[in-house]
């Protein structure tokens, strides 16, 4: 799912720096950070703001000023303050309208940036994906309202949506101070850097800067707004995998190692920067990728063995986050040639933290909608069944709107059978811790 998802991205206006100014997809450095004025920062009463790029900020006959020069915002009526707030320009005008800086600037709305509601869901278990922060599409057109009723009817709890800039995160920040807020429903974000121009077969240190500066951008407006972050989508899956199944050390490719683990390290340290509370996952989405995730974890690096060579560039996340789909078979008797590898044993064996499945879904079109709702009901009865046994923390199905892989139908209307299928058994079955 990772390619759909970055393409559409790629269309959605690029990314932004840390004045959220457009950065071309080029992530910008973030190193004048101490330079900055402080978090909450507002004009008035400070007669300017230093951001973390050292753009200076002033607020001169109700039109924000950057450098002395004079930005639009959009606003039709006169501006009456600045704020500086985790790293975000926003200026507020006089009907109390609040707007994000960007190119153009965004229209947030009356909610004040700083209004922080702590996450309210009490499970973390039943969880589904969509893209709320989309610029186009489906998504884009229904309101975090109407998402949110589908949400709760369908009595999930966390709802897995992707970001790869800061006006995405905004986007989310802004349904979680919203109709989110005390809803029990959460906001895990995915950081995107596949949309953010992370080149797979750049260097390292590269990789580590586009990374590190991508989740400080997207962390920034949601601290504390969320307690859990994706750090990468299917990232393994852009060339690196040069033969067999992912099941061995030699299955990857030397050239590519460095450009994959230093844009995951650097989004580990971006998000832990920002709010070391936050806990960071790292996922991979081929099938028998598992071998990926150890490497990462022990500091190997593929060198055409099945051992792979050891080097001291070891990676920690906090929770490991895998997918699994109805194509690749059974999860606890999976590979090739009958290997019955039991993929959720070796997650559990390799890294002792707990364990998210944050895509799994049917084969898209070609399951019927019969065998799609025979799936979901067999597939969620078994991950419920073996969640203590795995530390199963939590299972996230692909997608609540999707034409191929929805519950909905691409229309946000048509509801497949599945839907029931799904939402019957969540009210069956209820976890509540």
């Amino acid at each position: 799912m990772a390619g759909a998802g970055g393409a559409a991205l790629s269309a959605c206006g690029g990314s932004l720096d840390s004045a959220g100014d457009a950065a071309g997809g080029v992530a910008k450095s973030v190193s004048k950070a101490a330079t900055a004025s402080a978090s909450g920062t507002t004009i008035p009463p400070a007669a300017s703001i230093t951001d973390s790029a050292g753009a200076v900020w002033t607020l001169v006959g109700g039109r924000v000023m950057k450098n002395g020069a004079g930005v639009s915002t959009g606003s039709s009526v006169a501006l009456v303050q600045i704020l500086y707030f985790n790293g975000i320009i926003y200026a507020q005008n006089g009907s109390g309208v609040w707007y994000l800086n960007g190119s153009p600037w965004k229209n947030i709305g009356t909610t004040d940036p700083r209004t922080v509601i702590k996450p309210s869901n009490t499970s973390l278990f039943y969880g589904i994906n969509g893209h709320m922060a989309w610029g186009s599409g489906i998504y884009y057109t229904m309101t975090a309202e109407q998402q949110l009723a589908i949400l709760k009817d369908l009595g999930v709890t966390m709802y897995r949506c992707d970001t790869a800039d800061a006006g995405m995160s905004t986007t989310l920040a802004m349904a979680l101070r919203g109709c989110f807020a005390n809803s029990g429903v959460g906001i895990m974000p995915v950081l995107n850097p596949r949309s953010a121009g992370w080149n797979p077969t750049g260097t390292e240190a590269a990789a580590y800067q586009l990374g590190y500066d991508l989740a400080v951008r997207c962390t920034q407006p949601l601290v504390g707004l969320v307690t859990h972050i994706e750090c990468g989508n299917e990232l393994d899956t852009v060339g690196l995998q040069i033969g067999g199944d992912g099941s061995q050390s030699s299955d990857w490719s030397p050239s590519q190692w460095p450009a994959f683990r230093g844009v995951i390290r650097g989004m580990i340290a971006g998000v832990k920067a920002v709010d070391p509370t936050i806990k960071c996952g790292v996922n991979v989405g081929i099938p028998m990728a598992y071998r990926a995730l150890q490497m990462l974890w022990n500091g190997i690096s593929p060198n055409g063995t099945a051992t792979g060579v050891a080097d001291s560039a070891s990676l920690r996340w906090d929770y490991t986050t895998y997918h699994w789909y109805h194509s690749s078979g059974k999860i606890e008797c999976a590979g090739r040639n009958n290997a019955c590898i039991n993929v959720l044993q070796v997650l559990k064996d390799s890294f002792n933290v707990p364990i998210w499945l944050t895509e799994w879904g049917w084969s898209g079109s070609a399951d019927s909608a019969t065998a799609q709702s025979a799936y979901v009901q067999e597939t969620i009865a078994s991950y419920y069944a073996v969640k203590d046994k795995y530390n199963i923390e939590c299972i996230m199905m692909y997608a609540v709107i999707d034409p191929s892989y929805g519950l909905i139908q691409g229309d946000g209307v048509t509801k497949t059978p599945a839907y029931a299928t799904f939402k019957n058994f969540i009210a069956a079955n209820p976890v509540t811790a």
